[in-house]
């Protein structure tokens, strides 16, 4: 991550869950608008099934009016860490995605994936268009 530039940096939070700050990278799409689009705290304010987000992603990638965009979240400072691994846990062991609340003007949808350093990238994310 030390190459890439940061695009974001705030907070995530999930209430009773954790909060804690993060830094966001860029991974595949178009960024342009992130940086100013992102709030300050990104509250989750819930849990979605995989499926309803790869559907929804399929239809997503044949849209020519629509664009996806990946960005990678990374604890800003090594206290972070517990906090970042109890929010992954939670949606890991819940086999769910997380759900953002507080979108804005140019970001329809933003959801959280949790994805372990072993997982693969999953093939509705394929292509990478960008730093990757």
């Amino acid at each position: 991550l030390s190459r890439l530039h940061t695009i974001w940096k705030g907070f995530i939070n999930m209430q009773s869950v954790a909060k804690f700050v993060t830094k966001a990278y860029p991974v595949s799409g178009c960024f342009d608008y992130l940086s100013e689009d992102l709030p300050d705290t990104i509250h989750i304010g819930g849990r979605i099934l995989p499926k309803t987000v790869w559907d929804y992603v399929g239809k997503l990638k044949s849209s020519l009016s629509k664009e996806l965009c990946l960005i990678r979240f990374h604890p800003a400072t090594e206290e972070e860490e517990v906090a970042y691994i109890s929010l992954y846990s939670y949606f890991s062991s819940r086999g769910r995605f997380g759900v953002v609340a507080n979108t804005n003007r140019h970001i329809k949808d933003l959801y959280l994936i949790p994805l372990s350093s072993k997982d693969p990238i999953p093939s509705k994310l394929l292509p990478f268009e960008g730093p990757g």
